[in-house]
């Protein structure tokens, strides 16, 4: 595999290498690879992510299994009582204001069936070890036991929970996912920013 060298390779980490087979592409969102794996034309490529970029323009990439850009990961917060999930539910909400997420991420609080409330953060998997950061940054410990992974968001979904209050986090806009139509057209290129 031959990548192309970016004048500023760092811009480059936390982004996607797509290796087509006869050529490579560098400089993707998480998205933006999720939207061309849903094509059966490109059904055969190999998806790499850009962790570090050393000082002499090196850059170390870890594989990613295409079926990672279909899975939701979250984390799962108990609460002690009413009180302290509300003002551990307003402390995410004021971090995120603060410091916006690295993805696009559901805040939600919800009521268990056992009467127990419960905080969630739901996410796209890809962004695990930045949602890990994210959470590290702000600080935030709760006031119960949490647990986290797809497998959590699963057991979430077929519970039986009622929704209290929920909000969308955004990212910043600094690295928007291009449309549809702007990505197909730029297929091939090189440097894709």
């Amino acid at each position: 595999m031959k990548l192309p060298q970016p004048d500023n390779p760092a811009d480059y980490v936390g982004l996607y290498v797509i290796d087509f087979g006869d050529q490579c592409s560098m400089g993707y969102t998480a998205e933006e690879v999720a939207v061309l794996l849903e094509s059966q034309r490109y059904a055969h490529v190999k998806v790499y992510k850009i962790y570090r970029a050393q000082p002499d323009g090196t850059l170390d990439m870890t594989g990613v299994a295409r079926e990672r850009f279909s899975l939701e990961s979250g984390i799962f917060f108990d609460c002690r009582d009413a009180d302290s999930g509300r003002r551990d539910y307003q402390r995410l909400e004021q971090w995120a204001r603060q410091q916006p997420p690295p993805c696009r991420t559901q805040l939600q609080m919800a009521c268990r069936a056992d009467g127990r409330l419960l905080i969630a953060l739901i996410y796209p998997a890809e962004y695990e070890q930045e949602m890990g950061c994210w959470m590290r940054d702000s600080g935030f410990r709760g006031s119960g036991a949490a647990d986290a992974g797809p497998s959590q968001v699963s057991r979430y979904y077929q519970s039986d929970n009622e929704l209290l209050d929920r909000c969308q986090l955004w990212p910043l806009a600094s690295l928007q996912t291009r449309d549809r139509a702007e990505l197909w057209a730029n297929v091939g290129r090189a440097l894709q920013r």
